[in-house]
């Protein structure tokens, strides 16, 4: 297993656009990483409060999927899986981190607290801007901000991921644990998060025909953390 920060491997990366007369408006970029350990810093309390403490944490393959609208990044969203990616339909699972949204069902479960619209995006072609994040996201500390958080729902799933102490104790015995964890099924697939992110902007195939199909893309509409 590896140990430390690495550069994610892409395994399926799609690139796809909607819009009329070829204007470029959604783009979905998917990564998928091995199995790794990584130093974490964490604070059991909210953001601005000084206490992260370092824990060495065993991950499963970890897949991000990240969305830009009109060439701005939107947003990040991150799974488990206990084997790699075989085809984009494969299932996904959700994760057990802190500043992960958790809520099954909801438009944004799964997504990823960047607290920041990183600068670092600004004029950097996406090849280059998707790594960044990535990393961007595992350097800044995690903190307690999230209130119904992945970490918070995936405790009770196995008593090694019941505490933070508990999970690096598992990792430091045998790293390799996460790939036994029950993981809870997301209920979603690449090809599915794609289509979400095109409803989300009316980007689809075919257009809004009737008043419930406009509900239904206005109630999915992001309201924040």
């Amino acid at each position: 297993m590896r140990r430390g920060s690495c550069r994610p491997r892409c395994r399926f990366c799609l690139q796809a656009f909607a819009g009329s007369a070829g204007k470029k408006t959604c783009s979905a970029w998917w990564w998928s990483i091995p199995p790794q350990c990584r130093t974490l810093r964490v604070s059991r309390g909210k953001k601005g409060e000084d206490d992260y403490h370092p824990y060495l944490l065993a991950f499963p393959y970890v897949i991000y999927v990240l969305t830009f609208y009109r060439d701005g990044f939107e947003e990040m969203k991150m799974f488990f899986r206990n084997c790699s990616l075989s085809a984009p339909t494969d299932t996904l699972y959700h994760t057990n981190l802190p500043n992960v949204r958790g809520e099954p069902g909801h438009y944004g479960s799964q997504r990823v607290c960047l607290r920041y619209r990183p600068e670092m995006l600004e004029g950097v072609p996406l090849a280059e801007a998707v790594p960044g994040l990535i990393e961007f996201f595992w350097s800044t500390g995690f903190n307690q901000d999230i209130a119904h958080s992945a970490f918070g729902r995936a405790m009770a799933r196995d008593p090694r991921l019941a505490s933070l102490e508990a999970w690096e104790t598992a990792s430091r015995e045998n790293p390799l644990f996460v790939l036994e964890v029950d993981w809870e099924p997301a209920n979603r697939d690449l090809p599915g998060l794609w289509s979400e992110c095109l409803m989300l902007h009316g980007e689809t195939a075919e257009p809004i025909a009737t008043a419930e199909e406009l509900a239904d893309i206005l109630y999915r509409l992001p309201v924040g953390y």
